[in-house]
């Protein structure tokens, strides 16, 4: 329920790897970053695989794992700082914007400004901090 937080198994999600020891937001290459890789289109391949490419120098780790759905669950509880993913639908994404709302965490367009539900190239983090702002600078 929107404004109701972001709860699993009862208890209110604490994101942990919103900040750094010192309370500071996580810097790009401090953050862990799950990519949605496409195959759809070649056009669209192209693009991703630099962009991996380019990302796999500035950040701590870069993992290609799960569904959409998971993966933005997984940016909400913290065991991921971000999630980019190109060519996402409707249903992909739904219910977790919400989910990564909830817990405080931020989504946004490639250029920056801020994703809904007609978004396809998302970053999802888990805060509007510096990884994020990292994130949209390399893409």
């Amino acid at each position: 329920v929107r404004g109701k937080g972001c709860y699993l198994n009862g208890s209110l999600l604490q994101n942990r790897m919103s900040s750094s020891s010192d309370g500071t937001s996580i810097k790009l290459q401090e953050a862990l970053v799950n990519v949605g890789f496409p195959v759809y289109s070649e056009a669209t391949l192209n693009v991703s695989s630099k962009t991996v490419y380019a990302l796999a120098t500035k950040v701590r780790g870069l993992r290609m794992i799960a569904s959409a759905s998971q993966v933005m669950c997984w940016v909400a509880h913290g065991k991921f700082n971000a999630y980019v993913s190109w060519d996402l639908n409707a249903w992909d994404i739904a219910a977790g914007m919400l989910i990564i709302e909830e817990s405080g965490g931020y989504l946004s367009n490639f250029d920056g400004t801020k994703a809904n539900i007609a978004s396809r190239d998302i970053i999802m983090t888990c805060n509007e901090g510096n990884s994020q702002h990292g994130l949209n600078e390399e893409l």
